[in-house]
């Protein structure tokens, strides 16, 4: 079956997502209302501060949050969040983003110029990841506990902690986020909750901050497929503020973030859109086409296939189904990850996952294919390009 590449022209392959909704793949695919909006937004100048607040209105209601800032990304929104709490208690929180611009001086003092300034964050070190990077290009820098609460209200200190910094995503093994949040209000200190993939299920856009999170973000680019370069910061409304300030069309660390006026309607039409979906019928489309690409396994030697599903972090619920399968190499003559390398090598492109770092009951050894971002005929192409290469290369 052939499916229409719009990267031909351009001599560039097409890529099928059956592994989630990467920003090195595009993110997702947003609704034709989306880019019907963003055509409209093109036509026009605006104020950006002022288009930056009404976003932020429909954030705030979407969260549960006093307040909200559309990101250019959740990297971006964790680094304006980092910023936020740096530049708290300091003069900065006298100005407002629609005045004239005379507080550049003070917002440039990041991320280098930080004397005086609160700078640390305290994180657990099970909670490090590739994106707290972000808060470091702040200007903020991290002291490390381990998982007991002690070390972690012995880590604060009044002159140097600007912030708590938890990462939902990888909290396995971390103390749990209310008792961050007890400890870190205990000492008057906020907590930035990064959540940016913890959609779905749509619920947890007010989970964090019911909890007490100051500032949560989220991505804005994958499940809510507004633009690639779209992203949510929710939270107090003195810390959104600050924030804000930092962001641009300002001259703070989030200048180069810049996000068009169209991105930013497009995301809060993507938004509302996402707000308005049926869980329930969605969930029931993937799990069928789950079944359907797992069956086609299921009296293939040497072959293990089934279901499985992402779950999320605090509570045992599923919330995607995924098909996988599992290679006997003595009788396929190949592995599941030597599997997964042809085809991201094939045209088009097939992106699957192998031992993904998925909520899984038992990942090891799987190939996973993710039905979630599969477009028409695209779960057929699958199982006739594994199909081939499977018979090229049984012994």
């Amino acid at each position: 079956m052939m499916v229409y590449n719009p990267y031909e022209k351009y001599g560039i392959r097409r890529v099928i997502n059956a592994v989630s909704c990467l920003t090195r793949l595009g993110g997702s695919i947003a609704h034709p209302e989306v880019y019907k909006a963003m055509e409209d937004a093109s036509k026009s100048f605006v104020q950006i501060p002022e288009l930056q607040q009404w976003a932020g209105k429909t954030i705030a209601e979407a969260t549960g949050a006093e307040a909200g800032l559309p990101t250019a990304g959740a990297s971006s929104a964790i680094m304006l969040a980092a910023a936020a709490c740096i530049m708290k208690g300091t003069e900065l929180e006298n100005y407002d983003p629609l005045d004239i611009e005379s507080w550049t001086h003070i917002i440039k003092k990041l991320p280098m110029h930080t004397e005086g300034l609160k700078t640390e964050f305290i994180v657990q070190k099970p909670d490090r990841n590739i994106y707290d990077h972000a808060v470091e290009c702040a200007g903020g820098r991290f002291v490390e506990v381990g998982s007991g609460e002690k070390e972690l209200i012995g880590a604060y200190d009044t002159n140097k902690t600007a912030a708590y910094y938890f990462t939902v995503r990888s909290a396995l093994n971390s103390i749990p986020l209310n008792v961050v949040i007890r400890v870190a209000h205990e000492n008057s200190c906020p907590v930035i909750v990064d959540a940016a993939a913890e959609l779905p299920p749509r619920k947890n856009l007010r989970r964090y901050i019911s909890m007490g999170a100051d500032l949560v973000i989220f991505s804005g680019g994958k499940y809510i497929a507004g633009p690639n370069n779209s992203g949510i910061l929710a939270g107090r409304k003195d810390l959104i503020k600050l924030a804000h300030l930092q962001s641009y069309p300002f001259h703070g660390v989030g200048r180069a973030a810049k996000m068009s006026k169209e991105t930013i309607v497009g995301f809060v039409t993507a938004l509302k859109l996402y707000l308005r979906q049926d869980e329930g019928a969605k969930f029931n489309d993937w799990l069928n086409k789950a079944k359907w690409i797992s069956n086609e396994f299921t009296s293939m030697p040497g072959i293990e296939s089934g279901i499985d599903f992402q779950s999320t972090v605090e509570e045992d619920e599923h919330v995607v189904p995924v098909s996988y399968i599992k290679l006997n190499k003595d009788v396929t003559g190949i592995t599941g990850k030597e599997l997964s390398e042809i085809l991201r090598r094939g045209d088009p492109s097939i992106e699957t996952a192998y031992e993904p770092a998925f909520m899984l009951k038992n990942n090891k050894n799987k190939l996973v294919v993710n039905p979630e971002f599969l477009l028409e005929g695209e779960d057929k192409i699958i199982i006739d390009a594994i199909k081939k290469i499977l018979k090229e290369n049984k012994k």
